[in-house]
């Protein structure tokens, strides 16, 4: 009697079938993951932006006085993150990924987000203090600058 050695057609189909529904189980993880580490990224850089124009309003190198914004922190529309000085040139800047989104505090216009700072660092407004950044299959983040 000869033993045959080897896996048959059913034994394949079902392990097939087994890795299929553990990737399906295991692709909204992934996802939920990624969009997780998109959000903590986005938070990083703009709270490294909100430094920043801290920094370069109390520098003041435009010597700007009482009201007038030392320095800007806007978030624009085309998924840009800027800091600008007092006569508005961009300091720096970053792309917030196309899957998530920083808003603003509801005080603030939806079409041009800004956080001005005076030569003290205060803020100028203070509807635009808080932000949130979110994406689909994540858990939000947010907090009071």
């Amino acid at each position: 009697m000869v033993r045959q050695r080897g896996v048959t057609l059913i034994e394949l189909m079902i392990g097939i079938a087994l890795l299929a529904i553990l990737a399906m189980a295991i692709f909204p993880l992934g996802r939920a993951w990624v969009a997780n580490a998109q959000i903590t990224k986005t938070e990083k850089e703009f709270l490294e932006a909100y430094a920043l124009a801290k920094n370069e309003a109390l520098r003041n190198p435009n010597a700007v006085q009482g009201s007038t914004a030392a320095a800007t922190v806007e978030v624009k529309m085309d998924n840009t993150v800027a800091v600008m000085d007092s006569g508005a040139n961009i300091i720096w800047s970053f792309e917030i990924p196309p899957t998530v989104t920083v808003t603003l505090s509801v005080g603030c216009d939806t079409g041009h987000q800004t956080i001005e700072l005076n030569n003290n660092a205060y803020f100028l407004a203070e509807s635009c203090t808080f932000y949130k950044v979110e994406a689909s299959g994540g858990t939000h983040a947010s907090g009071s600058l």
